[in-house]
């Protein structure tokens, strides 16, 4: 039985030193279109870009995407400044993926991992992954990568 009480850094939804963070699987299928990894995951991404589809950026100039990607982002879907809250959704919805996952992992043309933004406050005190976490994504052959901004430099 894992005990939690050693821990140094209970889960807190209100992490003080957090402004914003989220968590999101980012999967780069290069000639595989998105919609193939939404039919092999089972899962509805949150974003998906199309490659040689065209878009209106902010300052009116058309941008044509280079580079098609399946993305499944907790941003918008938890509420919670910790970062553990927001990986525990994204690892529940991809942790039964783990067969297609490893399809695509044999697909040279693929790569995907985790990110996790994180916007510091204090610029102490960031973000903590707990060994379920680690093992998960482990077990699901994923690296975990972190952005990482200071509110008071920006």
């Amino acid at each position: 039985m894992i005990s939690i009480n050693s821990r140094r850094t209970p889960i807190s939804p209100e992490y003080p030193s957090c402004d914003e963070c989220y968590a999101a699987l980012l999967i780069y299928p290069n000639d595989i279109h998105p919609d193939k990894i939404t039919e092999l995951l089972k899962i509805e991404p949150t974003q998906k870009n199309i490659i040689g589809t065209k878009s209106i950026n902010r300052i009116g100039r058309i941008k044509e995407i280079k580079t098609s990607g399946w993305f499944l982002s907790s941003k918008d879907y938890v509420i919670s400044r910790d970062l553990r809250e927001h990986l525990d959704w994204l690892l529940n919805k991809i942790a039964p993926c783990k067969e297609p996952l490893e399809k695509l992992q044999t697909n040279k043309n693929v790569t995907m991992g985790i990110d996790c933004v994180w916007r510091s406050l204090a610029g102490h005190g960031g973000p903590v992954i707990w060994p379920e976490q680690m093992k998960i994504m482990c077990e699901l052959n994923l690296e975990c990568s972190f952005d990482i901004y200071f509110v008071n430099d920006e």
